[in-house]
């Protein structure tokens, strides 16, 4: 009687998987990064040989599940090294940030888009028209840095890129972004983060108008006591956006201030002194000053998902 021999199809199945990726690399199709990490992931080969020995003739098809959790495995490993990595700080990467401002400059409207960066803007020291800083983080960032003029203005440009589509693991990390503004200069700030603490010390900085845009992170802005020149009591002066995250915001009591807040239904209540603000219907802080104060300034606070805190300057 002759015996029908079995076989294993997954086994095969692996092996040319394997030359495949080696094939795809040699002949450089295949992204550096994702070979990087399945080169890592061999381990799970081993797995998937010992549970298809294990399940095969013990479970219906046990080789199709032995492929399953290997993969969902393999997938776990990945996102847990990725999100490790992600949250470490890194210096492998520097650049320094050193701008004259010209002389007939009267307003600067900066911009910053940034990645997994924790940024901070505060005054510089000095009366020179200078602004300094740096960018630290990982080989996977590249920072961009550009400034124009455009008649009595400055537009002064800080754009962080990720430097491959497929980062790769050893590269991964958080920046930091830390930038001084001279004090004789309007400002109009627009900062869109991706991921990261910002800090807005911005007390002693003559601010026109703040937009933030954070993703996720926490947001603390300390306003100047500052009467911004090219707007009235009745304007908006920008929005302060924090998606997945809390935002403080630090205001003097000599200056009035009309906050309209978007919590998006969240149902956590503001922080704020009942004794110097009034909470008015459709979810606004406004200063009980607001008529008599010689600085008043307007913005709109968003957070949906975190607790906005107005306080006063520590």
């Amino acid at each position: 009687m002759r015996v029908r021999r079995r076989t294993n199809l997954l086994w095969g199945l692996a092996l040319l998987v394997v030359a495949g990726v080696w094939i795809l690399n040699a002949v450089h199709v295949l992204p550096e990064p994702i070979f990087d990490l399945l080169v890592r992931a061999w381990p799970v080969l081993l797995v998937l040989v010992g549970l298809s020995i294990l399940l095969r003739p013990r479970v219906p098809l046990g080789s199709a599940l032995a492929l399953i959790v290997s993969l969902a495995l393999v997938g776990g490993v990945a996102a847990f090294a990725f999100s490790t990595r992600a949250t470490q700080q890194r210096e492998d990467y520097r650049a320094p940030v050193f701008q004259t401002v010209d002389a007939e400059v009267t307003l600067l409207r900066l911009q910053i888009r940034t990645l997994a960066t924790d940024v901070e803007l505060l005054r510089r020291v000095g009366t020179d028209r200078v602004i300094t800083g740096q960018f630290v983080g990982s080989n996977e960032s590249q920072v961009e840095i550009t400034y124009t003029l455009d008649n009595r203005a400055a537009d002064l440009a800080v754009i962080e890129h990720q430097v491959n589509q497929f980062p790769m693991l050893e590269d991964m990390g958080r920046g930091t972004l830390r930038l001084e503004l001279p004090a004789d200069l309007a400002l109009d700030i627009d900062l869109q983060g991706a991921d990261g603490g910002v800090t807005l010390n911005m007390s002693g900085l003559a601010v026109e108008r703040t937009n933030l845009d954070l993703r996720h992170g926490n947001a603390l802005v300390s306003f100047p006591l500052y009467d911004p020149l090219s707007s009235g009591p009745d304007d908006l002066l920008g929005t302060l956006a924090v998606r997945d995250g809390d935002i403080t915001v630090f205001i003097d009591p000599q200056m009035a201030a009309r906050l309209e807040l978007n919590r998006s239904g969240s149902g956590i209540d503001p922080v704020y002194d009942p004794t110097i603000y009034n909470y008015l219907v459709g979810d606004v802080l406004e200063a009980r000053n607001i008529e008599t104060a010689a600085i008043v300034v307007r913005y709109n606070i968003t957070a949906p998902r975190g607790r906005i805190t107005i306080r006063e300057p520590l």
